[in-house]
């Protein structure tokens, strides 16, 4: 390994305590994938870092299995006794024996940009420095700890919140992301005690033990301090939902996408909306969903994952749309529900249409052609094919097949004509 590179060290072992959860707290989905999957994205596109290793604990196979669906190139280090974050870093050290410079950071927070990681380990390297903190500057009270400076501004310790008897706002905080010179850091690691109150042994307290000897340590302070939220309790949570869900609208708006409230607008990690496309209020988009252009969507829709919507389509009120394809002209104006379901070119869904995709054992598929038209309160009972340029009356119950330039009608929908070409 060279020396400008870098092993970035993930600690995931946590209980999830304060969250309340049965998941770990880096398992807990937002904007329709896991907490730690934001962190190993960032991790992967930094130039920098060639190996990543998950320290896991809590639900260790869970969470192994969960990553290894998506990412095959991890490595993982079991902390047996989860008694604090120095311990989890000391349990990787086998894993560590081809590294020289190790970047720790914390599973749960999905904010920090691959910009930032890049921009503190080139300062790092720039600067030669033993150990760097990322800080920041809160306006809020945080649970982060407080950087403490000595009267030359170095910075001799981190004071942990357990530690502090005062709420000062505005105080520089440690963000829990750490670089460090590997020969130093095993050494000082043998030297943290365990804390009387935690009970735990805290990697914060090698900040002191590093000035104490001499080494070079440096703080890289963010302008956003936003990028160092971590997920502790659901408050947490809910934070870094809404600014993720920002961040995924931004990118969306950049692209020529047109979001009339973003505040009531709620899209996955991975959505993809083209070109004047409008999307009203309250519409939720779930992951793995492609919508084309000139489209126009909700209020109050739903689309669910695995769903594509073609340009030029228009899906109004009260739609939900789940596992389907509507192509290039589709209307689906209001009250409708559609579900394992092609519909094809120009078709107009009418109001109260239902497909029953579900028969009590599995998810039927339905197919509509191009240039049908569903008359209002249609429920389609798949598994059924609707033909090109067919019909169905109002209140119509289709259970059967639907032939090409057909009108059918009742309940049970019969044949009522034959439409003329």
């Amino acid at each position: 390994m060279g020396e400008n590179k870098v092993t970035a060290l993930v600690l995931a072992a946590g209980k999830s305590k304060r969250t309340k959860t049965i998941l770990p707290k880096v398992l807990l989905e937002v904007g329709g994938r896991p907490l730690i999957f934001y962190i190993l994205d960032t991790l992967r596109k930094v130039k920098y870092i060639d190996n990543i290793i998950i320290v896991t604990g809590h639900k260790r196979e869970l969470l192994e299995e969960t990553v290894k669906r998506v990412y095959q190139d991890i490595k993982f280090s079991l902390q047996r006794e989860l008694n604090g974050t120095a311990k989890a870093v000391e349990s990787a050290k086998e894993l560590l024996t081809d590294s020289e410079n190790v970047l720790v950071i914390c599973g749960d927070t999905p904010l920090v940009t691959p910009s930032t990681i890049k921009k503190f380990i080139k300062n790092f390297f720039k600067e030669n420095a033993d150990c760097s903190i990322i800080t920041a500057y809160f306006e809020e009270k945080t649970d982060l700890g407080r950087i403490i400076r000595d009267r030359e501004n170095n910075i001799e310790r981190i004071a942990e919140k357990v530690d502090l008897e005062d709420e000062v706002k505005m105080e520089e905080v440690n963000s829990g992301i750490y670089c460090f010179k590997k020969k130093f850091l095993f050494d000082g690691l043998r030297e943290i005690t365990c804390h009387k109150k935690k009970k735990e042994y805290f990697l914060t307290d090698i900040v002191n033990i590093f000035y104490r000897r001499g080494l070079k340590i440096l703080g890289f302070t963010l302008d956003n301090p936003n990028e160092l939220i971590g997920v502790n309790t659901q408050d947490n949570l809910s934070l870094v939902n809404r600014l993720l869900n920002k961040r995924f609208i931004d990118n969306l708006r950049d692209k020529g996408a047109i979001i009339i409230d973003p505040d009531t607008t709620f899209v996955s990690y991975d959505t993809k909306i083209g070109r004047d496309t409008v999307v009203y209020p309250f519409t939720f988009i779930e992951k793995n969903v492609i919508i084309g252009r000139n489209c126009k969507l909700g209020p109050f829709v739903h689309i669910r994952k695995d769903s594509v919507i073609e340009d030029n389509v228009c899906v109004g009120n009260f739609v939900e749309i789940n596992r389907s394809k509507l192509s290039e002209g589709v209307r689906m104006k209001h009250f409708s529900y559609v579900g394992d379901t092609t519909v094809g070119k120009k078709v107009n869904i009418g109001a109260g249409t239902v497909v029953a995709n579900y028969d009590g054992y599995k998810k039927n598929k339905t197919l509509i052609e191009n240039e049908a038209f569903i008359g209002s309160d249609t429920v389609i009972v798949a598994p059924v094919r609707i033909g090109k340029r067919a019909k169905t009356g109002a209140g119509s119950v289709v259970t059967k097949d639907v032939e090409p330039n057909t009108v059918v009608v009742g309940v049970p929908a019969k044949i009522f004509k034959k439409i003329k070409d």
